[in-house]
């Protein structure tokens, strides 16, 4: 961590003094991308999640405003992680110490069907809960992204990725409703999600609530699912895209495909705008991972379907 006075030992010391007696187990969380959560467990057997965030690029800010507040606003829902203790200042970092919720993650193509069950009651308890939150941040807008991923994508060998999202993504199809939008998780994954069993024991990580429609959760968390799986699972594909189909009843077809193709069209200006190697290779390498979406794209059509069937 840079930019403070940080150290693991000096962290330890911290937590003993403020939590009271010795530690029976502190250690990094080295699954994280960040290597500044702890798990920790107190002498008397409290367990529990400590953060500490550095100053870095205004993220102190960002936790200050945004995630503390947010965890006050879902203090009452039975699924979302709680504060136990803190918020502490340590050597320029801001630590606080957050109920460790049993159990762990699950890969989403690997749910039970009760497990699957407790996640769709548990968002929706999260759901009513974050429509109270604070501070949000605004929707994120699709239509300014698709516009500079077609000016990334006008080099040499990006052509028929271009037409792709010319032809298939049309801007007035990735416009929210205001009426409709709605305050979301944000950063809804399998890496936010924690069982115990069969029963959804924890969500966390709350700094990225903002208005958008709850489909764009769903669709984070199936194609995140889809990512992590290996190249040639395409048994885990097929459960994913099941589970897809399961989750469709719970918002309208144009909300799932906006949601299906502001995730897309993110990911194609995030790898263009961050590209590594030539133009053409990149464009050959969406172009292949596009068929899981086109499935997810044509589930949604089938849904549309039936809602006209049903009109």
């Amino acid at each position: 961590m840079k930019d403070c006075e940080f150290s693991v030992d000096g962290l330890r010391a911290l937590l003993e003094e403020r939590l009271g007696g010795g530690l029976r187990r502190f250690e990094m969380v080295t699954e994280c991308s960040r290597p500044e959560n702890f798990r920790v467990e107190t002498a008397s057997g409290e367990r529990l999640l400590v953060k500490c965030v550095p100053p870095e690029r205004g993220r102190i800010r960002y936790f200050r405003d945004y995630f503390l507040p947010h965890l006050v606003a879902l203090r009452d829902v039975p699924c979302a992680v709680r504060l136990s203790h803190g918020p502490w200042d340590f050597g320029g970092c801001v630590v606080v110490a957050l109920a460790w919720c049993a159990g762990g993650r699950v890969m989403p193509d690997r749910l039970t069907p009760a497990q699957e069950a407790s996640l769709v009651k548990g968002y929706a308890q999260l759901s009513d809960a974050m429509q109270r939150a604070g501070a949000v941040l605004e929707p994120r807008d699709n239509v300014a992204v698709r516009a500079e991923a077609l000016r990334l994508l006008s080099g040499p060998g990006c052509g028929a990725l271009r037409r792709f999202v010319e032809r298939d993504m049309p801007s007035d199809a990735m416009s929210y409703d205001p009426k409709r939008m709605k305050v979301i998780h944000g950063d809804f994954h399998h890496g936010n999600v924690h069982f115990d069993g069969d029963a959804l024991a924890g969500v966390m990580d709350f700094e990225d609530f903002r208005t958008g429609y709850p489909a764009d959760d769903w669709v984070r968390y199936v194609v995140c699912g889809a990512e992590h799986l290996k190249w040639f699972d395409f048994a885990g594909r097929r459960r994913l895209l099941a589970l897809f189909a399961r989750l469709l009843p719970l918002a309208p077809a144009d909300e799932w495909r906006e949601a299906v193709d502001g995730l897309l069209v993110r990911k194609i200006w995030r790898r263009f705008s961050r590209r590594k190697g030539p133009a053409a290779w990149l464009a050959l390498n969406l172009r292949f991972r596009l068929g899981f979406y086109m499935r997810l794209r044509a589930l949604i059509a089938a849904h549309a379907v039936g809602e006209e069937k049903r009109k």
